[in-house]
């Protein structure tokens, strides 16, 4: 018995060939919009990683007292 992936390699090749390019073309459609998909889901994994990473080292500082004077936060930024 053949795999559903050669199932429907053997239909498209039953197919004539206007039809197969617009079958190619529907295909390219849909794996840029997985790819898409797939990127935007690894960039919000890698921002909720930061996010938390940099929660985590902000809150250590701040239960063990390393942290700056605010009025320290301000300096060398120059206000237009």
């Amino acid at each position: 018995m053949a795999s559903p992936l050669q199932e429907t390699i053997n239909l498209a090749r039953s197919l004539p060939s206007a039809e197969q390019r617009e079958l190619l073309n529907v295909l390219s459609v849909i794996i840029q919009q997985t790819d898409s998909l797939e990127n935007q889901a690894q960039s919000v994994e890698n921002d909720m990683d930061f996010s938390a990473e940099s929660f985590h080292k902000s809150w250590q500082q701040a239960i063990t007292g390393k942290t700056l004077p605010i009025s320290q936060l301000w300096e060398g930024i120059e206000f237009d």
